[in-house]
């Protein structure tokens, strides 16, 4: 089915209200519908919404073969993708090539939120499309200033990293121009260091606000990544500035790092927050309020953080203790879906065929939650009470 932009802005303010009415008006029906199917319960959290070809992949093959399928993207044949993503052809070019073209900044801001909207809508990979979203809440880069490199920040830290490894993920974000201008870590020099990146990396990258580090350690952390910056002359951006970097002696949780070391400073500290107790349960928590409910039981938490460290980060492993847990299986109405969510999750159910889907910026901003646009570094919420307005749903 093909609509015009006019109806189907229309049909979404129908559907808004009464999804609105559906989630907060009667839960107990909702609970009561979907307890008895926990094969929907789990395309209703790890897709956009199902679609009839779901259900019946789900049906044919089982709920925990859906999943591990769901687990290793590269097994679903989505080469459908190809023509719809045509055009957004720019996502595939180097920074380089971006920055020469003309109207680079709309431009690109266009084709993230167009291949954003339709890999939802259409892949069938479709919790790889959900992890893509989530750690671009986690690591959120955002503001005008960041448009053209936003492509290659999504592309190849993000997407590359989604269902890998969680330092890998870390390092990828860290030493991305998208990044390092957007905490000011490219400014981050020895003799006049810049603590925004630093605190951030801690606070909410990794440890959370009560992870256990101090002032001391945000301070020296900022040391530890004095030189990481930008420069044009390399290909992806990322350039050590030695001259710029602190040499001295740094203690970070504990550790001291040597005095004369150069990249390792950085490289050091990111292995040792990752591999923190508090590191694997702020991603746990954050990783199951995302899929099990805005309070999930700290029973859970405390076994998902458990696997995040007995896997050194692996991402599949974790969402997979988590989709196979009993306390994922009793979370059903237990969890209200963003506007974002929302809105694809109509274009779904509905099977509707829309082109140039970056025209529905105007819709998403009517909703609260348009793509790469949370000017925070701390992404777009995600418990019910941050939408609970007359705009929110």
């Amino acid at each position: 089915m093909t609509v015009s932009r006019r109806h189907f802005l229309q049909a979404m303010g129908i559907a808004a209200a009464g999804a609105t009415m559906l989630q907060w008006g009667a839960p107990g029906v909702q609970a009561q519908a979907a307890t008895s199917d926990p094969n929907l319960h789990l395309l209703n959290r790890l897709t956009y919404g199902p679609r009839p070809e779901d259900v019946a992949r789900i049906h044919a093959i089982g709920y925990e073969a859906f999943l591990d399928e769901q687990l290793n993207p590269e097994q679903i044949d989505d080469s459908h993708m190809d023509s719809i993503l045509l055009p957004f052809g720019l996502l595939k070019l180097d920074r380089h090539a971006l920055y020469g073209l003309d109207d680079a900044y709309f431009r690109s801001y266009q084709a993230l939120i167009g291949a954003m909207i339709s890999r939802a809508v259409y892949s069938k990979r479709q919790l790889l499309e959900r992890m893509v979203e989530f750690w671009a809440d986690h690591f959120n880069v955002a503001g005008d200033d960041s448009k053209p490199d936003q492509v290659g920040y999504q592309r190849d830290a993000i997407r590359a990293n989604a269902l890998g490894n969680f330092r890998a993920l870390v390092l990828a974000t860290a030493r991305h121009p998208a990044m390092l201008y957007y905490l000011d870590n490219a400014y981050n020099i020895a003799e006049h260091p810049n603590e925004n990146y630093a605190r951030e990396l801690l606070e909410l990258h990794t440890m959370g606000v009560d992870g256990g580090y101090t002032e001391e350690d945000v301070k020296n952390v900022a040391r530890a990544f004095t030189g990481w910056t930008v420069h044009d002359s390399t290909a992806d951006g990322f350039y050590f500035d030695k001259d710029n970097h602190d040499t001295a002696a740094k203690t970070i949780l504990g550790h001291t790092l040597p005095t004369d070391r150069g990249i390792e400073d950085g490289l050091h500290v990111i292995g040792l927050i990752c591999a923190h107790p508090s590191t694997a349960q702020f991603i746990s928590r954050k990783l199951c309020v995302r899929f099990v409910s805005d309070d999930p039981p700290q029973s859970l938490v405390d076994s998902t953080a458990t696997f995040f460290q007995q896997n050194q980060g692996e991402i599949k492993p974790v969402l997979r203790h988590i989709f196979l847990s009993s306390e994922f299986h009793a979370s059903v109405g237990q969890k209200l879906r963003r506007p974002l969510d929302f809105f694809i999750g109509v274009l779904r159910a509905t099977g509707t065929q829309i082109h140039e889907f970056w025209r529905f910026e105007e819709t998403l901003q009517a909703l609260g939650q348009v793509p790469y646009n949370w000017l925070p570094p701390n992404g777009y919420p995600d418990v019910a009470g941050a939408w609970m307005s007359s705009n929110g749903l």
